[in-house]
């Protein structure tokens, strides 16, 4: 569950839940709004970006590098062979870095946000008619998405802006894929989500999202979620998960979606053979104990399409449940 009574602090007792969630890899800004801002971005000087951050410190506040796999086989992670090639070695254009290595036409919504929010920030640029002046002309692009930067909170009298759609609300959570489980199988389950953001999938994680969970009526919220956000709900299931109040919640929600849309939707991934109401015995599910939480991992990209490089598996496909297929 995502952070109910605690947030998901590692210090939550055992049988609270952790719920990782996966924001939908489709766009509301598109494609060619994309392109037309990092085209002006690519025209600017080296100097002008990525501004008083300097390069890896900007671009760590929008991806994790540290988390991410090198393509430089004498580096450990994304923060080194970038440090190589744009500022060791300056072999990579800016168009290599942004558009081919860190592609950013095709990232979430929330993270290309992420990426304007940390460009126009009065601590990358501290000129304040230069801020005005680049959030102007990105808002002159944004606006055929129906979305801006807009002023939100002011520092040291200086404007913050964040990413918006125009009229009000905020960017919306549509997600790919929901994973609910019972804290005692956190550990394991914080692997997967690891993996998932080292390949830099956008996350909404608890640990992470403090500050918008803070307040929220976490019941209504996760029905929502449950019931309406996701595109899979990939649900571990254990003896603990079958006892708990929260993944209770959580799975009840997720039923009244499958049932409601008549599609595929929840993906029982099991620890052990407990049963659990309501889940038809005859849906295909992964065996955790033969599945590694980096081979999970891939297998949950592979069902949302994503590209899968960087992954070894020799094990790619899941194992089904029954015996007798009903087909």
């Amino acid at each position: 569950m995502a952070g109910a009574l605690g947030l998901s602090n590692p210090h939550c007792p055992p049988g609270r839940t952790l719920t990782v969630m996966v924001r939908n890899g489709g766009q509301r800004i598109s494609e060619i709004t994309r392109q037309e801002i990092v085209d002006r971005i690519l025209m600017q000087t080296p100097a002008d970006f990525p501004g008083r951050f300097g390069l890896i410190p900007f671009l760590k506040r929008v991806w994790p590098l540290s988390q991410m796999p090198s393509t430089d086989s004498r580096f450990k992670d994304a923060e080194g062979d970038i440090w190589q090639h744009m500022v060791n070695n300056d072999d990579w254009t800016m168009h290599d870095l942004l558009v081919s290595r860190l592609k950013i036409l095709g990232i979430p919504d929330q993270k290309f946000g992420v990426f304007l929010e940390t460009l126009v920030h009065p601590l990358n640029i501290p000129d304040r008619a230069s801020q005005e002046e680049r959030v102007e002309w990105i808002n002159k692009e944004l606006v055929n998405d129906a979305f801006e930067l807009r002023k939100t909170e002011e520092i040291s009298s200086r404007p913050i802006y964040k990413l918006s759609p125009i009229g009000g609300g905020e960017l919306g959570n549509a997600y790919e894929v929901v994973l609910s489980f019972a804290g005692e199988d956190r550990t394991y389950v914080e692997q997967v989500a690891e993996i998932l953001k080292a390949h830099d999938v956008a996350l909404f994680y608890d640990n992470y999202e403090e500050a918008s969970l803070w307040g929220k009526n976490l019941v209504e919220h996760l029905h929502k979620v449950y019931s309406g956000s996701g595109r899979y709900c990939v649900m571990f299931i254990s003896a603990a998960y079958a006892q708990k109040v929260w993944p209770t919640h959580e799975r009840r929600s997720a039923f009244e979606k499958a049932i409601e849309s008549k599609e595929e939707y929840i993906l029982p991934a099991r620890f052990d053979d407990t049963e659990i109401p309501g889940l038809h015995k005859h849906i295909g599910y992964v065996d955790l104990r033969r599945k590694t939480p980096k081979e999970l991992a891939k297998l949950i990209m592979q069902k949302l399409g994503h590209s899968v490089d960087g992954f070894e598996s020799n094990d790619p496909f899941p194992k089904i449940s029954n015996d007798e297929i009903p087909f």
